[in-house]
């Protein structure tokens, strides 16, 4: 667990480095007025901290010698790119449109898809294969993407549904890099993931499950994710259909807080839902990676 670690001194470092640097810059989150009104003090909150602790994950990957997986990252770096443009837009105030970022993401999923598909099959057909692959990474990325939004939730979420596979170096690493950035990332938060750090989450997590034979466990491992997206995806249509809401708020977390969630008891009931549902998959699939 030396990398694990390594990997947590090296995000702790990075992400505070990473914070003196976008106060210096005065860049911070815009904060969405129609949001809960508790969030509008967190307007200016230094953001886009995935660019740190995703370095610290790479870089501490690297230097340990990596494992058959390296093509992985070339899929969450180009993720994290993606969220990275969508940040920096959305702080000169006009983000990337839906369709923009979709099309991004459908491209480079299609092209991990058709990598790993040569290193497993889930199907006798490859072209399923490819298919399957592309429209998983893609939904985590979103789902990964739409949980991130109360302090401490995404982070603390994407670690315990990646220590099934704590054995492999990618999982470790980002692992460790992900609790480094919780220091700060601790509610109150002094700085946020953004969409850099989303994305590549959804992303490094969809790979490595695709990749150990484990796909078709992460709906429930990442249960709360699957849930966070259906949410918003229920809400828009109801409302398009009826002009009524079915939640508070979407994404879910949002509505919980609306009822009197505090945000600490929100993260930290979704984390125990979490672990429930990571513990179940990992006895029914006979033990972790």
């Amino acid at each position: 667990m030396s990398t694990l670690a390594a990997a947590a001194l090296l995000s702790w470092f990075l992400v505070g480095l990473w914070i003196s640097l976008m106060q210096s810059l005065r860049l911070g989150k815009q904060v969405r007025a129609d949001g809960p009104q508790s969030h509008l003090a967190k307007a200016g909150t230094p953001s886009m901290g995935g660019v740190a602790f995703m370095l610290a994950a790479a870089l501490v990957y690297g230097l340990v010698g990596g494992d058959r997986w390296a093509g992985l990252w070339l899929l969450v770096l180009g993720m994290a790119l993606l969220g990275l443009a969508d940040d920096l837009a959305g702080s000169l105030r006009r983000p990337l449109k839906a369709r923009e970022k979709l099309a991004v993401q459908v491209l480079m999923s299609l092209v991990f898809a058709v990598w790993a598909a040569r290193q497993i099959q889930y199907t006798p057909y490859p072209v399923l294969d490819v298919a399957l692959f592309t429209l998983v990474v893609i939904a985590a990325c979103n789902a990964f993407n739409f949980t991130d939004g109360v302090d401490g939730l995404l982070a603390s979420v994407s670690a315990v549904i990646l220590l099934p596979l704590a054995g492999l170096p990618t999982a470790q690493a980002t692992i460790g890099a992900l609790l480094g950035f919780l220091w700060y990332n601790a509610p109150k938060a002094t700085v946020f993931m953004g969409d850099t750090g989303s994305m590549a989450l959804g992303a490094l997590a969809a790979g490595l499950f695709i990749l150990e034979g484990k796909m078709w466990w992460l709906p429930l491992v990442a249960l709360i994710p699957v849930l966070e997206v259906l949410s918003v995806f229920i809400q828009v249509s109801y409302f398009r259909r009826t002009g009524r809401r079915i939640f508070k708020m979407s994404p879910l977390h949002h509505h919980f807080e609306l009822s009197g969630w505090p945000e600490s008891k929100v993260v930290f009931r979704f984390v125990v839902v979490t672990a429930l549902c990571t513990a179940l998959a990992v006895h029914l699939w006979g033990g972790p990676a």
